[in-house]
């Protein structure tokens, strides 16, 4: 029997720390989805959908306030690290603001976080129980035992193919010393013939 793999209901490192913009928010796409990062007043990074629920301008385009929220850039709406709009400026001061904020269709919907390794990580699901659930899995790190942090860059590459020919070069170790060649260590110059190749065990989605 054989179980449905959910691509929502995993841990995905999206960005490098050292990518990320402390008095800005910055855009990605993960799964199709269009989210937007951003630090709020208590230092931890949030992950919500790139969209205002206004007039659906993207949040990425906005900015964060002194107060730890992120602004729209088109209305000046904010919201906090829940995705709950904390203000409206055309409503400021009266119950209508009060009544909008409190609806459910001024809520942008929020990511479970991580930040492991230098790495922000996300849990991309939008069920009612996504900060539950992930509980429930740890992010695919590498074990402290062989990562020096101290040491260590990330890079992030934009790959001009389709999905299955990355994920099929990532299982093909010849590849590196030329592919990314400047990257650390890798050069064509260190590149040596494979000897005694098999695979071992086997290779599960999860």
């Amino acid at each position: 029997m054989t179980t449905q793999f959910s691509w929502a209901k995993q841990w995905y490192p999206i960005i490098p720390l050292s990518y990320l913009d402390i008095l800005n928010p910055t855009p990605i796409t993960l799964l199709g989805k269009k989210l937007v990062i951003w630090r709020d007043k208590n230092q931890k990074w949030i992950v919500m959908d790139d969209i205002c629920p206004h007039k659906l301008a993207r949040l990425s385009m906005g900015s964060i306030t002194e107060d730890g929220n992120l602004m729209c850039r088109h209305h000046g709406w904010c919201f906090n690290s829940e995705g709950k709009c904390t203000h409206i400026p055309m409503l400021a001061g009266n119950q209508a603001e009060v009544t909008a904020c409190n609806s459910l269709r001024s809520k942008v919907t929020t990511y479970p976080t991580l930040v492991i390794q230098e790495l922000l990580w996300v849990w991309p699901d939008d069920s009612s129980t996504a900060f539950e659930d992930c509980n429930s899995k740890q992010p695919a790190i590498i074990p402290e035992s062989e990562l020096d942090i101290s040491s260590t860059s990330w890079h992030m590459t934009e790959v001009p193919v389709g999905y299955i020919v990355s994920v099929e070069s990532t299982f093909d170790p010849s590849h590196a010393e030329f592919l990314h060649e400047g990257i650390g260590i890798f050069s064509p110059k260190t590149a040596v013939p494979m000897e005694h190749f098999e695979s071992v065990g086997e290779i599960s989605a999860q």
